[in-house]
């Protein structure tokens, strides 16, 4: 199958880079104006736009037990091999933006992008349609269960014919996969997805996740450490004893202050804080631990009013 169309692989009217930009928005303590360029590939995959209609009747002696009236659109991976059905929010992308597709030139493209890839359609399109037929015969196929004229139960599976299926158009177009990869001093952020121009589907967001566990997703919050270049949720996000600002724990030199573990950007700021904290004061240090610090208080004033309703003087 021969295809010279493609989704557009950015928004026009925005740099390329832009959708990375628009992510690292959402985490505290960087500015997206401050990033380093990413690096920015983009593949080419074919895709092929089925819309086909179902028309079956499936009768018994006892009459109809089911009928299927059907028009399906769906999109399907089109590359070497079996064709696959792409992921129900990849497949509206493509079909909402059929309308708006571009030629697909990858010179043009070199001089956006760092990396060009074009695969090709691995099949015809007759053999696509026969695919799509096979598909929708499967998807279609159901047990149906009815009573006959005896009050007997039956089940009879209802699997329409091939002449049931019609395939009214098949849409060859490339479907832009962009993948950006961003590197932060120890760490590497690929932001990969699906792109028809200022629309896009997310495949991979490494920045919206914590790189010391599990969290992940755009609803939770997340801090830049700027010791090391990682990405990390609250839990493993902490402040810098000496300069107050943030730090993850996964690079900090920690050491215990007043019973309160301090944490420090390197050993250099944690022999600096040694020195401040033995010049403090004795209620100063306290201080180092807030907590402890505000139980003593309650703790000295519950044995204060003892004393005193012991005397008589309360």
């Amino acid at each position: 199958m021969l295809c010279d169309e493609t989704l557009r692989p950015y928004d026009p009217a925005a740099d390329v880079d832009a959708p990375v930009m628009e992510a690292f928005r959402d985490i505290e303590n960087i500015e997206a104006a401050d990033l380093p360029e990413p690096h920015s590939a983009v593949t080419f995959r074919p895709v092929v736009a089925v819309t086909a209609d179902t028309n079956a009747v499936f009768e018994t002696s006892v009459g109809v037990i089911h009928r299927i009236n059907d028009r399906t659109r769906f999109v399907a991976h089109a590359e070497r091999g079996q064709p696959q059905v792409v992921d129900e929010d990849v497949g509206t992308l493509v079909t909402e933006n059929l309308h708006a597709t571009v030629d697909l030139d990858t010179e043009q493209f070199g001089e956006v992008f760092d990396d060009v890839e074009e695969r090709r359609f691995g099949q015809t399109q007759t053999e696509y349609k026969e695919w799509a037929v096979e598909r929708l015969q499967q998807h279609h196929t159901t047990t149906v269960t009815y009573t006959g004229d005896n009050n007997v139960t039956y089940n009879k599976t209802c699997e329409p014919n091939r002449s049931d299926i019609s395939v009214q158009l098949i849409e060859p177009v490339y479907l832009p996969e962009v993948r950006q990869t961003t590197d932060i001093k120890e760490y590497t952020y690929p932001y990969e997805y699906y792109a028809a121009g200022p629309s896009r589907v997310t495949a991979e967001d490494s920045i919206h996740r914590c790189v010391h566990c599990d969290t992940s997703g755009v609803d939770e919050t997340y801090t830049y450490c700027p010791n090391c270049g990682a990405i990390a949720c609250s839990s493993h996000i902490k402040t810098e004893r000496l300069e107050g600002e943030p730090i993850c724990t996964g690079c900090a030199v920690t050491e215990r202050f007043a019973l309160k573990t301090k944490y420090f950007y390197d050993e250099e700021n944690l022999e600096a804080f040694r020195e401040e904290y033995a010049a403090m004061p004795i209620h100063e240090k306290a201080m180092e631990n807030k907590v402890l610090m505000t139980g003593g208080v309650v703790t000295a004033v519950v044995l204060l009013l003892g004393i005193l309703a012991l005397g008589g003087v309360i």
